[in-house]
């Protein structure tokens, strides 16, 4: 009976198993139509692409972030951080600055021309047409969704 069991159901799983196949191939089709966007920007910036985690995770809006919370976001090593904020900060788009509550730390925040990339990034985003098949509440739910497929943070967090 057990075996009977698992046969039928191995078509509504290979079924399951392939729409989640075709949803990570239309978001990496997605992110690599945005990842195009952000690295013309950030090329007029002149910053390399390599930096664009490590901004998107300088959202303005938010407190400035400690370099451990950016390697938590980003899911990577701590020095990874720590070369990328050494190339924003060579390129005046953020400055390193000690943690209000805790000296020992250290904190990233956006320069006026870190804003200024932000605004651009935004800009550019919105006029790409990544988002003209989607009315506002479509977006909204999108970004619930994908919100809520996001994966914890790494243990680099700290």
């Amino acid at each position: 009976m057990t075996v009977d069991r698992d046969v039928d159901a191995l078509p509504a799983h290979r079924s399951d198993v392939e729409r989640k196949a075709e949803i990570v191939r239309v978001l990496v089709e997605v992110g690599n139509a945005a990842d195009a966007v952000v690295a013309q920007v950030l090329g007029e910036f002149g910053v390399p692409a390599s930096v664009a985690g490590a901004l998107w995770a300088l959202a303005p809006g938010t407190e400035p972030p400690t370099m451990r919370e950016v390697a938590a976001r980003l899911r990577c090593d701590p020095s990874t951080v720590s070369l990328a904020a050494d190339k924003l900060q060579a390129t005046g788009l953020v400055v390193r600055q000690p943690h209000p509550a805790d000296g020992r730390k250290r904190t990233l925040a956006l320069t006026e021309r870190g804003h200024e990339l932000w605004d651009a990034l935004r800009t550019r985003l919105h006029a790409s047409g990544l988002f003209v098949g989607l009315d506002a509440e479509e977006q909204g739910t999108l970004l619930a969704l994908l919100t809520k497929m996001r994966p914890p943070q790494s243990p680099y967090s700290g």
